[in-house]
């Protein structure tokens, strides 16, 4: 099918509401607020690495327990103000974004060191996660859900492998300098499979992204969601990020294959035209009393 139509839309790394027009809209949850609610689905719980909210404590539990973490904004930060942490021949290292990496001498100091960058703001704390790598990058997967109308179900749209940038500790795109991939295409060069079992992790994909999707429901529905999923070096598929204001440009990147942008875009044109007739006929109800 052909989708020639092209929204002008705000992303995640563009600068606007994409949850469609909803009354009375519950606040965002921020990254704690979101673990907390999916780790309440025993189907989703075994996918999310360890999270808390940033503090002394967590931080120093945590770090001890898997030898790094990430420590992230709580807000949608398209990778800006990441750090990730690691202990090391007794010392701990400690990286911002693509910046070199700061020796400290304790967890308590690495602590103060990033207490003091993140001015105030909430942060929280994450388990690290080695992640697969394709040419010694690691990489993530970015899964496009969507829906047509309000209250229509949740359809998959589209997936893309983020790959980070040399010397980076995250893989958006734009801030790493890293690049995109076909999901099949990473799964063979990262982990040598062949075509029977990439189809097999690409519908685990798309199996557990409408499950978080579905389970968001519970919470507030959106139009669509970007789901932020990887597969750490043993081949376990994590759920790290749920964007509710994803990007669409991500996948304009692919260009060896626009047919998901497309379709991306097709549909959020469909639930934009579902909105309005529906307004449209509300309106006329209206008139006619």
């Amino acid at each position: 099918m052909a989708y020639p139509l092209e929204y002008n839309v705000t992303e995640e790394d563009g600068e606007m509401d994409m949850t469609g027009p909803m009354t009375k809209r519950k606040p965002e949850l921020g990254k704690f607020l979101l673990w907390r609610h999916f780790h309440q689905n025993a189907e989703i719980r075994p996918h999310l690495p360890e999270t808390s909210r940033f503090s002394k404590n967590t931080f120093s539990q945590i770090l001890k327990r898997y030898k790094e973490v990430y420590v992230k904004p709580s807000g949608g930060s398209r990778g800006i103000g990441i750090h990730k942490a690691w202990l090391a021949n007794g010392r701990v290292y400690v990286k911002e974004t693509t910046k070199r990496p700061a020796i400290l001498s304790g967890i308590d100091t690495a602590y103060a060191y990033i207490d003091k960058r993140r001015k105030g703001k909430p942060y929280i704390v994450q388990r690290g996660l080695r992640l697969a790598k394709i040419e010694n990058r690691p990489f993530d997967i970015r899964v496009m859900v969507q829906r047509t109308s309000k209250d229509g179900p949740w359809l998959y749209s589209g997936m893309v492998a983020k790959i980070a940038g040399k010397s980076s500790v995250v893989t958006n795109v734009a801030l790493s300098h890293g690049s995109v991939m076909p999901v099949d295409e990473a799964l063979k060069r990262a982990f040598g499979l062949g075509a029977k079992d990439v189809t097999r992790e690409i519908e685990r994909l798309k199996r557990v992204a409408l499950l978080c999707a579905n389970h968001f429901d519970l919470y507030q529905k959106y139009r669509e969601l970007g789901l932020d999923m990887a597969f750490d070096a043993s081949g376990k598929l994590w759920v790290i990020e749920e964007n509710t204001g994803p990007s669409h440009r991500l996948f304009k990147l692919l260009g060896s294959d626009l047919s998901m942008y497309r379709r991306i875009q097709f549909r959020y044109g469909q639930y934009t035209r579902a909105i309005k007739s529906k307004k449209t006929a509300g309106s006329e109800s209206k008139r006619a009393w």
